[in-house]
């Protein structure tokens, strides 16, 4: 199930997705994903084969709606089983959805307009943990956000400084003018690297010695 609203030119969607491990009268779980969408990157992905990474859709970022639960709490970070809603008790669930629309007011909604405003989103809890950072980085670029993509990697890097050498594999391919399938599959920091290369080759030095 989708619940989405459309501001502007982009799609604000919240994914709900019963587990799999549901069974009747004793396990009734809802997990739950929120993305940001932008139909005018689609386009610009088109227009730039050469220099995006597959595939070239509308996404610009997204991670479990656990992960941006935290605010409603009165704190930043939540977990990404906080956005699981338990459904199994009947009589609690009523009570159990209550609680999960006063945090979704509290906390994801705010969560939408971070992830949706590009001088915001770079230092954002949607640009934390979206599950792809090159996507984020390539609809920085297609806004012409070149000085927040510099703060958008430098950020990453200091968040996860095991990504480092993988982030320089990439950035290198990318300066050699190798093609996105000369990376390795699904390496995130690899592919965040080739996309800063790609796509702000004189523009910012995002190497951890700048």
């Amino acid at each position: 199930m989708r619940l989405e609203r459309r501001v502007g030119v982009l799609v604000h969607q919240v994914h709900l997705q019963a587990s799999r491990y549901n069974r009747a009268d004793e396990c009734v779980r809802v997990g739950t994903m929120l993305n940001v969408r932008d139909g005018v990157l689609r386009k610009w992905r088109r227009g730039n084969p050469e220099s995006v990474v597959p595939p070239a859709d509308d996404f610009v970022c997204g991670h479990l709606l656990g992960y941006a639960s935290g605010r409603a709490g009165g704190y930043l970070y939540g977990d990404a089983s906080d956005g699981d809603i338990d459904l199994t008790d009947l009589r609690m669930r009523r009570q159990r959805l209550e609680i999960f629309a006063d945090m979704f007011r509290q906390a994801v909604l705010p969560w939408f307009d971070e992830a949706s405003d590009p001088e915001r989103v770079a230092t954002s809890r949607a640009g934390d943990y979206t599950n792809r950072p090159s996507a984020l980085v390539e609809w920085l670029a297609s806004r012409d956000r070149v000085a927040q993509i510099g703060t958008y990697v430098h950020r990453y890097l200091a968040r996860t400084p095991s990504a480092q050498q993988r982030y320089e594999a990439g950035r290198a391919k990318g300066e050699a003018g190798l093609p996105h399938a000369e990376l390795q599959g699904g390496d995130m920091a690899e592919e965040l690297g080739w996309s800063v290369a790609k796509l702000t080759p004189l523009a910012i030095g995002a190497r951890s010695a700048a």
